[in-house]
């Protein structure tokens, strides 16, 4: 084998080692977090051992790795997303983990980390609407994910990229997260994003819920960024988030701290 060819093998050994420690890293520091319900307090949320999505190298940003990790509730819905990221620019060589939390729940979870007082969030993070327009739930899972799908079709997020200019944000084909449970009240459910490259910045959470005249569709929008964002649906504006600045408040609906390396 060339001695080229070797080096560039070596090179990316390397690499895919040091994404796999990154990797044990991130979810070791979200395991170090546990949130509980508002007004449930001793029964924990559910931490989904696996992160949901592998962020990896931002191009044109200095993000060069990162992980969405959710909390759950009873029947597997998003109640917490944590965002970790590594940084590294000038003012940081060496690099910083920038902890990200966002609120995914019209509820007030309430944090820890290491025992110790962390995020919890005194305001709602998401408003659900009902849609009207939609044919009633199918009833199989996999009729209501292909409804679901069509559903997010009419759908439009754009985000103020780094304050200088909005974007518009591309729908990731398969969700992040699928829930429900059938014979409950909340029958089935799913967490869509758009996305910025292969960085998510707005989630939809759509939901079939059981009602007084049969299964009925809901939606909520949600931010997993901290840039202005909006939402259409058919076209007409539905949501409108402008930034939210971080201010090392841990009542915040959002937050977000940094740990320098």
């Amino acid at each position: 084998m060339p001695l080229a060819t070797i080096v560039i093998l070596s090179a990316l050994i390397c690499q895919a080692d040091q994404a796999d420690d990154r990797m044990e890293f991130m979810k070791a520091e979200a395991k170090a977090y546990r949130f509980e319900k508002e007004g449930d307090r001793g029964v924990a949320l559910k931490f989904r051992d696996e992160p949901a999505f592998r962020l990896g190298i931002q191009p044109g940003t200095d993000v060069e790795d990162g992980a969405i990790f959710f909390w759950e509730d009873e029947v597997g819905r998003p109640v917490v997303s944590f965002q970790l990221f590594l940084v590294k620019n000038e003012k940081v060589p060496k690099g910083m983990w920038a902890h990200e939390f966002i609120t995914l729940t019209p509820d007030s979870p309430v944090g820890t980390r290491r025992g110790r007082p962390s995020w919890s969030p005194g305001l709602p993070g998401v408003e659900y609407h009902k849609l009207y327009d939609v044919p009633k739930p199918a009833a199989t899972a996999a009729l209501r994910m292909r409804q679901m799908k069509a559903i997010m079709q009419d759908f439009q997020a754009t985000d103020y990229l780094g304050d200088k200019t909005w974007s518009d944000l591309r729908l990731l084909p398969t969700p992040v997260a699928r829930y429900g449970k059938e014979g409950s009240a909340m029958i089935d459910g799913a967490l869509f994003a758009f996305a910025f490259g292969t960085d998510p910045e707005v989630c939809v959470l759509l939901e079939a819920r059981q009602g007084k005249d049969g299964p009925e569709w809901y939606y909520a929008m949600g931010p997993m960024t901290c840039f202005s964002i909006k939402g259409t649906y058919k076209k007409k504006e539905v949501y409108n988030l402008p930034r939210r600045v971080p201010v090392g408040d841990p009542k915040a609906i959002y937050w977000n701290m940094v740990e320098r390396l």
